[in-house]
């Protein structure tokens, strides 16, 4: 049997291919929301510490955000910590999940906290993903944090991935002793399009919301002065070693950083010693 096609068909097929289509990309949709909300598991914590020969004191905390809702978290008090760390995690990276990357931030060592951000792992949803608020929560997170952990050791503040942002802002609002990036993002359109599967590139157009084309990491770093050590993975696919590089050079600090580790990927950058090596260098620095 012979089919035959009409030139108007092939035509009206080939104008909606090239034209492809539109993903509006806000925050209900780029950020991480667990199904529901997590139970703290602090025996998974107790566990890791046991099995790697760590000294650890745990604790569940909790900062009220600024629409009411309950954004929780862990405070993690390590024996001869040399600094204390208020970490903002990375898209989907929940504290329930992530034992092993407290313990590495702990093996520096340094005392960290940690909150799940609003709607993952063990926080309360908020009615909404405003990213403005969002960043007001961050501020309370790291305020909580200050007052909790004051004692004479540095307060430094690590973002990691989308959270790199997060902390950057927090480190030019509140002046911490230091910032650290890892696999940092410089905005979010680049981050977008680079993560898209190449063949659908010329066929899809993503347009972000207001408030995340506003988030443009290399602007908030070119005007922090503070110190920085940026870290990311030689293999990294996700936020390769070029955004860093981005990120360092327009980075106005006298003390500054940018250390590619050879042979990690995107979560396993601090399990090199060589990252844990330019965390302690970087904390001797302040």
């Amino acid at each position: 049997m012979r089919y035959r096609i009409s030139l108007s068909v092939l035509t009206g097929f080939f104008i909606l291919l090239l034209s492809g289509c539109v993903i509006n990309v806000t925050p209900q949709n780029l950020i991480y929301q667990s199904p529901g909300v997590e139970k703290l598991d602090l025996t998974h914590f107790q566990g890791k510490a046991f099995k790697e020969g760590i000294s650890v004191a745990v604790k569940p905390v909790t900062v009220t955000g600024v629409r009411g809702n309950q954004i929780r978290g862990v405070q993690a008090l390590y024996h001869g910590a040399k600094a204390n760390i208020v970490l903002f995690g990375g898209n989907g990276s929940t504290i329930n999940k992530s034992a092993s990357k407290l313990h590495r931030l702990g093996s520096i060592p340094a005392n960290v906290i940690w909150f799940d951000y609003p709607g993952a792992g063990i926080s309360d949803k908020p009615q909404d993903m405003n990213s403005d608020f969002m960043l007001q929560d961050a501020l309370a997170i790291y305020d909580y944090a200050a007052e909790a952990l004051r004692n004479d050791k540095p307060i430094l503040v690590h973002g990691v991935e989308l959270g790199s942002a997060v902390a950057t802002h927090i480190a030019l609002k509140r002046k911490p002793d230091g910032l650290i990036l890892e696999g940092p993002v410089v905005n979010l359109t680049q981050l977008i399009y680079d993560n898209s599967p190449g063949w659908s590139a010329w066929l899809t157009r993503y347009k972000l919301s207001d408030s995340l084309k506003a988030v443009d990491n290399a602007y908030q770093v070119g005007s922090y002065k503070g110190p920085l050590l940026v870290i990311v993975g030689e293999k990294d696919r996700k936020t390769p070693p070029k955004y860093s590089e981005i990120l360092y050079r327009v980075s106005p600090s006298d003390n500054k950083n940018l250390v590619v580790v050879e042979g990690a990927e995107h979560n396993n950058v601090l399990t090199s010693p060589i990252a844990v090596e330019a965390y302690q260098a970087f904390i001797k620095s302040l």
